[in-house]
């Protein structure tokens, strides 16, 4: 009886969902109506408590999936399925809103705040750009916060070597504070400005992504040398 009762719950939110939107629903009743997709017994109990914890399907989405498991005991599945919201939601965004052009510091952060979209960890990426800052390239280059991804020196240099262009931004994002860097930021940033020259290469940009908000050090005026020399082309406000 009460897994029929469940069955009737699941199908009584998916039809409410289908004839009134995702607005006509809960919080709770949108975490249990994507809980029910991932075979957990009862997820009317398994979403109160995750919101008692968490408190928002946001939050949740944003947690690793395996400190979830084992902090909630819910299946991988649920954590799989909870993580695709960001992932899901970064590709979408990229290519409904893509951005082509990093010519103005608001283009390069409305950019690399698409590009992290569901990172659970930090990350060291790269962007090459044509001369009018149209973009040719990003990759990623290191996992981990700006001084333990110092250890990509080379990588970065590889990159400038065989790359075409000359222009480039780097970013990395805070997955859980805000943008503002931090002293080892600043000193990374100064070290690759020296790299680039040595190699007739330009930082346009570094970028910083924090859980909220983003940051152009550019822009920042926390190098003043960085922030006088605008390379031709890129703007900032």
């Amino acid at each position: 009886m009460a897994d029929e009762n469940k069955k009737l719950r699941s199908k009584q939110l998916r039809e409410k969902y289908s004839e009134l939107g995702l607005s006509a629903l809960t919080e709770q009743e949108r975490l249990e109506l994507l809980l029910s997709y991932s075979g957990c017994k009862d997820c009317e109990s398994l979403a109160e408590e995750l919101l008692s914890v968490y408190g928002s399907v946001n939050a949740l989405a944003d947690a690793d999936p395996q400190l979830l498991m084992k902090e909630t005991g819910i299946n991988q599945q649920a954590a799989v399925l909870l993580r695709l919201i960001p992932t899901v939601s970064r590709t979408l965004y990229m290519e409904r809103f893509r951005i082509h052009t990093l010519n103005t510091a608001n283009a390069a952060k409305e950019y690399f705040s698409s590009y992290f979209i569901g990172a659970v960890s930090e990350q060291l990426v790269m962007t090459a750009v044509s001369k009018r800052f149209r973009i040719e390239k990003t990759v990623s280059l290191a996992f981990g916060s700006a001084d333990r991804a110092a250890a990509s020196y080379r990588s970065i240099a590889e990159l400038v070597i065989k790359s075409s262009c000359t222009v480039f931004f780097i970013a990395h994002n805070h997955t859980f504070g805000s943008a503002d860097p931090s002293d080892s930021d600043l000193l990374f940033t100064k070290s690759i400005i020296e790299e680039f020259s040595k190699l007739g290469a330009v930082l346009a940009d570094h970028i910083i992504v924090g859980s909220n908000d983003a940051l152009s050090l550019r822009e920042s005026g926390l190098l003043p040398e960085f922030s006088q020399m605008l390379p031709d082309g890129y703007t900032i406000v």
